[in-house]
């Protein structure tokens, strides 16, 4: 009788747990649907973690700023996102694999990506194309930007020595 209170003691516990750690999960993302109009043969929208800046772009499994990817169509489909935290979205497109890497690579993928940060549910759809970079309309609890701000959010290299002088000559003069 004991061993049969023990277990339900021990399931219950474990819903509990279960519940609770569901609810704070769910409290902290969002889900973000993109689609692109007319839809876009064997294309893919992937995401990447701009929470620490530019984030590299590389896209394996497991890579640090990689966060998955969801096929591109005209229906659309939906990506869990953590709410607060920019994440870049870039709309890959194999026949044009070449002329990324021409241009530049990484500079390139952030120049034709949306760094989007949600606060609650949103849409993002891609409505066409303008020197290879996607125009989009965004709705919901969204906020959109172009992938380049990351570039902003980095420290500049600053000659904090010309800063002291300066100050330095503007106070009163020494005796």
């Amino acid at each position: 009788m004991k061993l049969k209170k023990l277990a339900r003691w021990a399931t219950a516990a474990l819903i509990g747990v279960a519940t609770t750690t569901s609810l704070t999960v769910s409290a902290e993302t969002a889900t973000l649907r993109v689609s692109i109009e007319g839809g876009a043969f064997n294309s893919k929208f992937k995401f990447f973690d701009a929470s620490a800046g530019c984030p590299g772009y590389n896209d394996i499994p497991g890579a640090k700023d990689y966060l998955g990817s969801v096929f591109a169509s005209d229906k659309g489909a939906d990506k869990a996102v953590s709410v607060g935290q920019p994440v870049q979205v870039f709309l890959f497109r194999p026949k044009e694999t070449f002329s990324i890497s021409a241009a530049g690579g990484e500079k390139e993928i952030r120049r034709r990506s949306l760094q989007v940060v949600l606060s609650g549910d949103a849409t993002l759809r891609y409505t066409g194309f303008d020197d290879k970079v996607p125009t989009w309309e965004a709705s919901g609890e969204i906020e959109v930007e172009p992938a380049a701000a990351c570039e902003n959010d980095e420290d500049p290299e600053v000659d904090e020595g010309s800063e002291t002088d300066e100050d330095a000559s503007s106070g009163e003069p020494e005796a």
